[in-house]
Protein backbone atom coordinates (compact mmCIF):
# COMPACT_ATOMS: atom_id res chain seq x y z
CA UNK A 1 0.00 0.00 0.00
CA UNK A 2 2.46 2.51 -1.50
CA UNK A 3 -0.25 5.49 -1.98
CA UNK A 4 -1.27 7.23 0.40
CA UNK A 5 -3.44 11.20 0.80
CA UNK A 6 -2.82 12.62 3.80
CA UNK A 7 -5.24 15.70 4.69
CA UNK A 8 -3.36 19.10 5.81
CA UNK A 9 -6.49 21.34 5.32
CA UNK A 10 -8.18 21.11 9.63
CA UNK A 11 -12.00 21.93 8.16
CA UNK A 12 -11.26 18.94 5.35
CA UNK A 13 -10.25 16.41 7.77
CA UNK A 14 -13.14 17.67 10.52
CA UNK A 15 -15.65 16.99 7.78
CA UNK A 16 -14.37 13.65 6.49
CA UNK A 17 -14.29 12.37 10.01
CA UNK A 18 -17.84 13.85 11.13
CA UNK A 19 -19.06 12.12 7.94
CA UNK A 20 -17.48 9.03 8.39
CA UNK A 21 -18.91 8.58 12.10
CA UNK A 22 -22.02 9.45 10.59
CA UNK A 23 -22.12 7.34 8.04
CA UNK A 24 -20.31 4.61 9.64
CA UNK A 25 -17.78 4.08 6.86
CA UNK A 26 -13.97 4.83 7.01
CA UNK A 27 -12.65 7.90 6.14
CA UNK A 28 -11.30 6.54 3.28
CA UNK A 29 -14.86 4.98 1.85
CA UNK A 30 -15.68 8.68 2.08
CA UNK A 31 -13.23 10.43 0.74
CA UNK A 32 -13.39 8.00 -2.17
CA UNK A 33 -17.15 8.54 -2.41
CA UNK A 34 -17.22 12.35 -2.21
CA UNK A 35 -14.29 12.14 -5.11
CA UNK A 36 -16.20 9.82 -7.63
CA UNK A 37 -19.10 12.16 -7.18
CA UNK A 38 -16.75 14.90 -7.76
CA UNK A 39 -17.78 16.79 -11.75
CA UNK A 40 -15.79 20.02 -11.75
CA UNK A 41 -18.35 22.61 -13.44
CA UNK A 42 -18.39 22.89 -17.36
CA UNK A 43 -17.92 26.25 -18.91
CA UNK A 44 -20.86 27.59 -20.10
CA UNK A 45 -21.07 27.84 -24.04
CA UNK A 46 -22.37 31.36 -24.68
CA UNK A 47 -25.79 30.37 -26.91
CA UNK A 48 -25.15 31.39 -30.40
CA UNK A 49 -27.88 33.92 -30.06
CA UNK A 50 -25.97 36.07 -27.60
CA UNK A 51 -23.18 35.95 -30.07
CA UNK A 52 -24.94 37.00 -32.65
CA UNK A 53 -26.29 39.89 -31.21
CA UNK A 54 -22.74 41.00 -30.23
CA UNK A 55 -21.51 40.55 -33.69
CA UNK A 56 -24.66 42.57 -35.26
CA UNK A 57 -23.81 45.18 -32.89
CA UNK A 58 -20.47 45.60 -33.16
CA UNK A 59 -21.31 45.69 -37.24
CA UNK A 60 -24.04 48.52 -36.92
CA UNK A 61 -21.60 50.37 -34.58
CA UNK A 62 -18.48 50.32 -37.13
CA UNK A 63 -20.98 51.12 -39.74
CA UNK A 64 -23.36 54.04 -38.24
CA UNK A 65 -22.69 57.25 -37.80
CA UNK A 66 -23.03 57.80 -33.72
CA UNK A 67 -19.35 57.96 -33.63
CA UNK A 68 -18.94 61.23 -31.70
CA UNK A 69 -15.72 63.27 -32.61
CA UNK A 70 -12.81 62.78 -29.59
CA UNK A 71 -12.51 65.45 -27.16
CA UNK A 72 -8.11 66.32 -27.37
CA UNK A 73 -7.12 65.89 -24.01
CA UNK A 74 -5.49 69.61 -23.88
CA UNK A 75 -8.80 71.50 -23.97
CA UNK A 76 -9.31 69.46 -20.35
CA UNK A 77 -6.71 72.01 -18.87
CA UNK A 78 -6.17 75.35 -18.02
CA UNK A 79 -3.36 76.52 -20.54
CA UNK A 80 -1.81 78.73 -17.70
CA UNK A 81 -1.93 76.82 -15.07
CA UNK A 82 -2.28 73.42 -16.09
CA UNK A 83 -4.70 72.42 -14.23
CA UNK A 84 -8.17 70.84 -14.57
CA UNK A 85 -10.48 73.25 -16.12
Amino acid sequence: MKDQVHIRNAEAAQLARTLARQTGKTMSEVVLEALRQYRPRRRQLVPQKRVELWRRLLREDREGDSVRPETPVESLYDRATGLPA
